[in-house]
């Protein structure tokens, strides 16, 4: 399959499915072919609206997966630090609540395989986002969670394409719903590997043993209670941050060892809206999101089990 075609196709149905499916509170490698077993991204303060300047931390740690029959159970544990630097035209009164907001979550994925081609899937990913200022608040805890059905198509010259059909229990952009999910991975040789679906949509080149380069689509979304206080001058009364980031680029991995590697990221946004919101999900404030700088990243990642999941047939 022509590999223009492939990113023809991923763009589209990134698009499409962006107002449908995802897991966008619970970021990071949630639906690819090859999760890293502990990663750190960073992402320095090169983000600037004339409100603001945006950077993150993130960082993953995968246990190792507990197999018993057919069932086999992934845990995985998350940190996401966004920090906020303010600027002109901002409400002014108690802007520390504003500063900082946290994304501490868990998840479980648990997959049981009916036969080599057929599968069953449940993510469960409970999350706390805030503020953190003040006392703990109920609204701090959330959840996201998907149902799925998994099929397996090999392909007759080796390499295979898992699609999946389901539904899912997710925030997006401040909104909380239920929604029908589709999503594909695909790996087509040794070199060649694509996702579709959110919040992770690629198109991955493995041209050296050590070294890839992905063409991507990045989400970037939170929605965080607003502990402490509701007024921020300005007549402005809100109870939650709602940040979403809809970036396209390209990322670089290159492998020291066999299990070590490092990371760097070039996005550009495609779309962008930093909002602060009453009660009601109602805009009480919005930031300048004229976001014209790329978002560059730099990261670690840890991965002993890379020659496992290139394999050119699928495995749970």
């Amino acid at each position: 399959m022509p590999i223009s075609l492939l990113c023809k196709c991923g763009i589209l149905l990134f698009l499409i499915s962006l107002h449908q499916q995802g897991l966008a509170q619970v970021t990071g490698e949630v639906n690819v072919l090859d999760p890293d077993v502990f990663y750190m991204h960073y992402t320095p303060p090169n983000v600037i609206t004339d409100d603001f300047e945006y950077q993150r931390f993130s960082g993953k740690l995968s246990v190792p997966p507990l197999k018993n029959g057919r069932l086999t159970l992934y845990n995985t544990f998350g940190l996401d630090v966004h920090l906020f630097n303010y600027k002109n035209n901002r409400p002014e009164q108690n802007s520390g609540e504003l500063n900082t907001f946290y994304n501490l979550n868990y998840s479980l994925f648990a997959s049981y395989a009916f036969s080599e081609r057929w599968s069953v899937n449940v993510f469960a990913a409970p999350f706390l986002l805030s503020n953190l200022e003040g006392s703990f608040e109920e609204e701090d805890l959330r959840f996201n969670g998907t149902f799925f059905i998994e099929r397996n198509f090999v392909l007759k010259n080796g390499g295979y394409i898992r699609l999946g059909l389901g539904t899912a229990y997710i925030t997006l952009n401040g909104t909380t719903q239920i929604t029908p999910i589709s999503q594909a991975k695909a790996r087509f040789n040794e070199q060649w590997s694509m996702v579709l679906g959110l919040p992770n949509t690629y198109v991955k080149w493995d041209f050296h043993k050590r070294n890839s380069l992905k063409g991507l689509f990045d989400l970037n979304d939170f929605s965080a209670n607003l502990n402490g206080s509701s007024s921020f001058g300005q007549g402005v009364t809100a109870d939650r941050a709602v940040f979403t980031v809809v970036s396209a680029g390209l990322e670089y991995n290159h492998w020291i060892t066999q299990s070590f590697g490092l990371l760097l990221r070039v996005t550009g946004g495609l779309w962008n809206s930093y909002e602060l919101r009453n009660e009601d999900n109602d805009t009480a404030f919005t930031f300048d999101d004229d976001l014209t700088q790329p978002f560059v990243s730099v990261g670690i990642k840890f991965n002993p089990v890379r020659e496992l999941q290139n394999r050119l047939f699928p495995s749970n």
